[in-house]
């Protein structure tokens, strides 16, 4: 019995049993601890052993079931350590792989080619499922002219399109790259890779040779004076309801020189909707007239409508009108026009005014060839004035009299979209106008689409920012109460409604059923 009690002790971490009515026993915590090591069957037996007492031979064979079990036990732990040891030999094996694939390249996916007949001898690059519903509903208003009733597109089909288009890899997406390139204002700019900002590694630098003497005569310093230009993300989001595009999918599609399959559905929705309209953005309302708004993140939720694009950075435009307003910290060169109006002035006087801004640039800048940025009115206006002055009385019939090259100069006119109805003059080097990309951005801009309910959900991600590098360089004549930025939602809008017609002088526009001028777009 003592022998027992003893090894039970030493299980229950315990030295001696609590005292009931003169006799040992188990508490209610200990009862649970010991059901839990030995079983209920053996607790019920020792609490009787505890309380009547038993023979020797009970007692012995009380002993020799404890022991019987502590060895069960001990092979289960002995067990368990066996298969922990295996499991932490198998983990070590898997990150010794991981690391292992980790510094290996990833293999370009392979482009799947599907040769199919097509006009010009021409051979498809892009596999399509020809047994789905909406592509039978092509073939059949291809036959018959005639859009089958309920025709619509399974918002899986076209999810799994989208994905066999993003899958082609770098071909595909060649015309992609010109998101860097592609708004129309791009030849203007130098590109330069940055991260989160570019500050230009450039100086500016006083003359250095004199006279020859035999004396320590210091002439010429250095200066680094570079302004920052920063990198802003950008994405887009865009949802596709799949039963409002078929039609005009279609529509599309039905040409004599095409197959069914040359045009997938997100090919017809990239190319003709999103591209351009994110090429629209940039140029009419980012890149030129843009003023950075930073987003309140703790206040932006799921399912928000997104933020206007001429809010997510600061336009060339605002950058200088800004700069003037501040007092012209970053150093550009202000021409001083006074209350030149270029819509109000007279045909000599604007003539005049172009003529000595670019008289008023210093010589080693007139000589450089690069262009007078303005816009079309601007633009327009001066050639207006110069056939009116050199031209009248002439019988020149040449629309293109005269040019753009300002007289006796190298430097031109040139209209950029995203200036429209600006009074601005700039004049810079391109290498001095940069616009930036982030320096592991890949052409992809779309990088994800997904399913949700009726929806195809378009992510995409890009980055850009615009300025200059020094703005010693930057020329500019700038009316000190022009604000560009209000110009976006006055010519177009918001960026919530349709804007292909926008710009359209309102005035000049029939308001079909009325007979009157007026209304318009």
């Amino acid at each position: 019995m003592k022998k027992m009690m003893s090894v039970v002790l030493a299980m229950l971490g315990i030295q001696s049993f609590a005292q009931k009515d003169g006799k040992p026993s188990l508490t209610d915590e200990q009862k649970t601890q010991l059901q839990g090591l030995l079983g209920e069957d053996f607790t019920a037996k020792f609490e009787k052993f505890l309380s009547e007492g038993e023979g020797e031979s009970d007692a012995n064979a009380g002993v020799q079931l404890v022991t019987n079990l502590q060895s069960q036990h001990q092979a289960t732990v002995a067990d368990l350590q066996s298969q922990l040891q295996q499991r932490e030999r198998e983990k070590q094996q898997l990150q010794a792989q991981i690391l292992k694939l980790a510094n290996e390249p990833e293999p370009e996916p392979a482009a799947t080619v599907v040769q199919m007949p097509r006009k010009e001898g021409k051979k498809s690059i892009m596999k399509v499922d020809l047994n789905k519903p909406h592509y039978k509903a092509v073939q059949h208003f291809m036959q018959n002219g005639v859009m089958a009733s309920g025709a619509t597109i399974d918002v899986a089909d076209l999810l799994q399109e989208f994905g066999t288009y993003l899958s082609q890899g770098p071909n595909n997406f060649a015309m992609l790259d010109t998101i860097f390139n592609g708004f129309t204002s791009a030849k203007y700019f130098t590109e330069a890779p940055a991260v989160t900002e570019r500050r230009a590694v450039q100086a500016l630098i006083t003359s250095v040779s004199q006279q020859f003497s035999n004396k320590w005569t210091p002439s010429g310093k250095t200066q680094f004076r570079p302004l920052t230009i920063p990198n802003r993300r950008h994405k887009i989001n865009v949802p596709i309801v799949p039963s409002e595009v078929l039609t005009s999918y279609v529509f599309d599609l039905y040409r004599e020189n095409l197959a069914v399959d040359q045009m997938p559905i997100f090919f017809y929705i990239w190319q003709n909707l999103i591209y351009p309209q994110l090429m629209q953005d940039i140029e009419l309302r980012m890149a030129w007239k843009g003023s950075f708004t930073e987003l309140n993140w703790g206040g932006v939720n799921n399912g928000d409508p997104g933020q206007a694009p001429e809010l997510s950075m600061d336009g060339i435009e605002v950058q200088v009108s800004k700069n003037l307003a501040a007092g012209n910290p970053n150093n550009f060169r202000y021409f001083d026009g006074g209350n030149f109006n270029y819509e109000t002035a007279t045909d000599q006087e604007i003539l005049n005014f172009v003529r000595d801004f670019v008289k008023w640039m210093a010589p080693v800048f007139r000589t450089m060839q690069f262009p007078i940025l303005t816009s079309y009115e601007f633009r327009m206006r001066y050639r207006e004035a110069y056939k009116n002055k050199w031209g009248a009385g002439s019988g020149t019939e040449n629309h293109e009299f005269g040019s753009d090259r300002i007289d006796y100069s190298n430097k031109m006119l040139a209209e950029v979209d995203g200036m429209y109805g600006s009074p601005i003059l700039l004049a810079t080097p391109a290498s001095n106008l940069r616009k930036l990309r982030h320096i592991n951005a890949a052409p992809q801009v779309i990088n994800d689409v997904q399913k949700q309910d009726y929806e195809a959900r378009i992510f995409g991600e890009y980055w850009m920012g615009v300025g200059f590098d020094f703005g010693e360089a930057v020329f500019a004549f700038c009316p000190a109460n022009y604000n560009p930025h209000a110009l976006v939602t006055s010519v177009y809008g918001a960026h919530t409604d349709y804007q292909q017609f926008k710009g359209t002088n309102p005035n000049k526009s029939v308001e079909f059923g009325s007979g009157s001028a007026g209304g318009g777009l």
